[in-house]
């Protein structure tokens, strides 16, 4: 590999086939899992959020558990640190996702509590299993940061361009119906192959894995010590709780709009969306801003906009001004396009520190940490909904109830996006000392590279 480290046009193509199972079962996921569990099984309340305590617990917890798992995993013995869990996590990934959509009950409180928090918990560490591994892949692949960002985009193009029509056609559809469990079954099996096409043609660098491998409270420590990741780790939280409010409460939002309301959010959200990723990285790629400051503008942006029309939005019944809210965020959304990218900024910095790569555990930390936005989303919004009189599975609902739910599309967020770009304000990767970094990782892989073609290489003690 050259010392840009380019991606051979196979393996970028491989490679983002992965974004594909990543965005059907994440999107149908959090498209519909809460309206089935919270409005068609008509969960309690109570039920609900002490699930979402448990599944928000679990859910941060297995990730640095396979992270590490997966960082001190034997090469040698089995084949790969990383495929491995790729190609024999798929399948199992994907039963635990139809395992969601067949109810134990209709009826039973206590038996639909137990499904809603063991499919849930089932359902995600199989996906932090895989997902993480696939994650980890890419910066070992390339230290290139346009290369990282362009594949990122591809991801995010691919994924949008698959799971667009399944969303659309689920969108209206009863989680709790037989079409959609058949069209599910369809789509396990599409994710399957995708990801066995990943583990097929995808390569690890196992010249790379030289160094120290560190146990795991150690290897814990010695992450938590880099500021970088501390920061971003602020910056990811916030900006994951701000965007916690969005498919999963599209039957609100359709409340607010109308039926036609799910096309102008997808098409908005996702469409426009993309295309303003493109614009980010062409600011990127053409050295006009770097990714923080790209992140800090278009975010600054995005709240002004949203503090212009919020009065318009709350105080008035015209959906116009929602549309419009909607469609000129989006157009500043693209900086969402930096967002993984900037967390292995702090990966290739603790390559320099401590001689190894360990994508798994940092992608671990990093969900112990932000995943719970994925949790405390949903419980902040049943709060919401229960204080402003939402009642489960009714078509009509109090006047008081649409107001709430302007909140929760519109002010909540704004206000956690508001606290993410403290964060992204104090991130220290970027200008001189970005580029120093850079300079010094390209030096040791080329020398790691060198070596490796001489026959030169050290074990390392890793995990049977």
């Amino acid at each position: 590999m050259s010392t840009s480290e380019k991606l051979k046009r196979g393996t970028m193509f491989a490679y983002t086939l992965g974004a594909i199972p990543v965005a059907l079962f994440g999107g149908i996921f959090g498209l519909k899992y809460i309206e089935f569990f919270y409005d068609d099984l008509q969960l309690l309340p109570a039920y609900f959020i002490a699930g979402q305590v448990i599944y928000m617990i679990v859910n941060a917890l297995n990730d640095p558990l396979s992270g590490q798992l997966s960082d001190t995993t034997n090469p040698k013995k089995w084949g790969s640190r990383r495929i491995i869990y790729i190609k024999w996590g798929a399948p199992i990934w994907a039963l635990t996702f139809l395992l969601l959509w067949f109810p134990w009950s209709f009826t039973d409180q206590l038996v639909i509590f137990l499904h809603y928090v063991i499919s849930l918990c089932l359902f995600d560490t199989m996906l932090t299993i895989v997902v993480l591994v696939w994650m980890a892949l890419l910066p070992e692949m390339t230290i290139d940061h346009d290369e990282r960002n362009k594949a990122n985009f591809y991801l995010l193009v691919v994924g949008v361009i698959t799971a667009l029509p399944f969303i659309l056609i689920l969108a209206d559809m009863s989680p709790a119906s037989e079409p959609f469990r058949y069209i599910l079954i369809v789509v396990s099996v599409i994710s399957t192959v995708c990801l066995l096409v990943v583990a097929k043609v995808c390569k690890e660098r196992p010249e790379l894995y030289s160094g120290i491998s560190y146990p795991f409270l150690k290897s814990v420590k010695e992450s938590l010590k880099s500021r970088s990741f501390l920061v971003y780790l602020g910056y990811s939280f916030f900006n994951l709780l701000a965007g916690s409010f969005g498919l999963s409460y599209l039957f609100l939002f359709i409340l607010l709009t109308g039926e036609a309301g799910v096309m102008y959010y997808i098409l908005f959200g996702l469409i426009i969306g993309y295309v303003s990723n493109l614009w980010a990285l062409k600011l990127h790629e053409k050295k006009m801003w770097d990714m923080r400051t790209i992140t800090l503008r278009f975010s600054l942006i995005r709240l002004a906009i949203t503090a212009t029309f919020l009065p318009f939005i709350l105080f008035t019944n015209e959906v116009a001004f929602i549309y419009l809210a909607l469609f000129l965020t989006s157009l500043f959304s693209g900086c969402g396009v930096f967002s993984t990218p900037l967390m292995y900024l702090s990966m290739d910095e603790d390559e320099i520190k401590h001689d190894t790569r360990r994508e798994g555990m940092f992608l671990g930390i990093n969900a112990l940490f932000t995943k719970p936005a994925n949790s405390i989303g949903p419980i902040v919004a049943t709060l919401v909904l229960g204080a402003f009189g939402y009642i489960q599975d009714s078509p009509t609902q109090p006047d008081s109830v649409f107001f709430g739910i302007k909140i929760l599309f519109f002010a909540i967020p704004a206000v956690f996006t508001a606290a993410s770009l403290f964060f992204m304000w104090i991130y220290p990767l970027h200008g001189e000392l970005l580029q120093t970094m850079k300079k010094q990782l390209e030096q040791k892989h080329r020398d790691r590279q060198a070596k490796a073609s001489t026959g030169i290489s050290r074990d390392i003690p890793v995990r049977d």
